[in-house]
């Protein structure tokens, strides 16, 4: 479910289900969180990119999946813990994380791409968060996204579900870069190559304090867990 390459000291993690968009069930999920942290533990590995096969990067979480343990709440207690992990995996490596987005970046999908350190999109690429489409609360999606745009915005995003296409999110400062989809892959290889400037312990400490003026996400998470069992 995670293919992986590495180039020039570059881990490249490609999620690896294009058949489902994909999605992220839960042994995606787990290889993910597993991949992340075996790229952090390696001295050889200076920098990684999470990019997808297929044409869109991810479509958030496996919705069959969710709805066939919707009546287990020990199962459940524990999809809601690994999708936890999976947005905070980027931030506790000592190694800069940059998405590569193609195509669509949807609900989990989206908030996985910015809890990178950077992100760049191919110029046709979108983000979006659909759950309130579905009359789902977007729990983990709203922490976040408070760390990057206003909440008045953030609540707009979510409360509506609509699209976010590629030069909109540019413009608010979710994505570093436009650039031609046959072009991304290298684009985002180049930036994380650039962004390995310091020995891993001083990256991550690093990490933590350009994330120190937000709110962590740990605590937002804890918020969001709580509304969920409200609402289940």
């Amino acid at each position: 479910m995670i293919r992986h390459d590495t180039r020039d000291g570059v881990r490249l993690l490609f999620l690896s289900r294009p058949q489902k968009r994909n999605a992220l069930d839960t042994a995606t999920a787990q290889g993910l969180v597993d991949a992340l942290a075996a790229a952090g533990g390696d001295e050889a590995v200076r920098a990684v990119v999470l990019a997808a096969d297929g044409p869109g990067f991810c479509a958030g979480a496996d919705l069959g999946e969710i709805r066939a343990i919707a009546a287990d709440p020990g199962a459940r207690a524990a999809r809601a813990a690994l999708s936890e992990a999976v947005l905070l995996a980027p931030g506790r490596i000592g190694k800069p994380v940059v998405a590569a987005v193609q195509g669509a970046a949807l609900g989990a999908g989206a908030a996985l791409a910015l809890g990178c350190d950077a992100m760049l999109m191919a110029s046709g690429a979108k983000l979006g968060f659909p759950e309130a489409r579905h009359g789902m609360l977007p729990a983990l999606m709203a922490p976040v996204l408070l760390r990057h745009l206003p909440p008045r915005e953030v609540f707009r995003l979510l409360a509506t579900g609509e699209d976010l296409p590629a030069d909109e999110a540019w413009r608010l400062g979710l994505c570093g870069k436009l650039v031609p989809e046959d072009e991304l892959l290298e684009a985002a290889m180049s930036l994380a190559a650039s962004l390995a400037t310091l020995p891993p312990p001083r990256m991550r400490a690093l990490k933590r304090l350009c994330a120190a003026g937000a709110r962590p996400l740990e605590e937002g998470f804890a918020q969001a867990r709580a509304m969920r069992e409200e609402f289940a």
